[in-house]
């Protein structure tokens, strides 16, 4: 019993994502460089979720995103760093 018109289920993402461009990522670190030059402990902090908001309403190319984008790419952008440095 073929069914020809069978097609396997597609994997859907759950979570919003942001297609990311170089000028996107300067921005975005240049904000963060800003937001904490004065006050170096103040990276992520009361809470990520927090620094997230005010990284956010700074910038208008992130308003459509939300705070699990933003941790991802700090964190892809921190291991990167890492792993050049080494």
């Amino acid at each position: 019993m073929e069914n020809d018109d069978y097609q396997p289920l597609l994997r859907r993402r759950r979570n919003s994502y942001l297609k990311w461009t170089e000028s996107q990522v300067l921005e975005f670190l240049e904000l963060v460089l800003d937001l904490v030059n004065d006050v170096p402990e103040s990276l992520k902090k009361p809470t990520a979720q927090k620094f997230s908001a005010k990284v956010m309403e700074r910038l208008y190319t992130f308003k459509d995103s939300n705070n699990v984008v933003l941790k991802n790419k700090m964190r892809l952008l921190r291991t990167q760093y890492i792993s050049a440095v080494q």
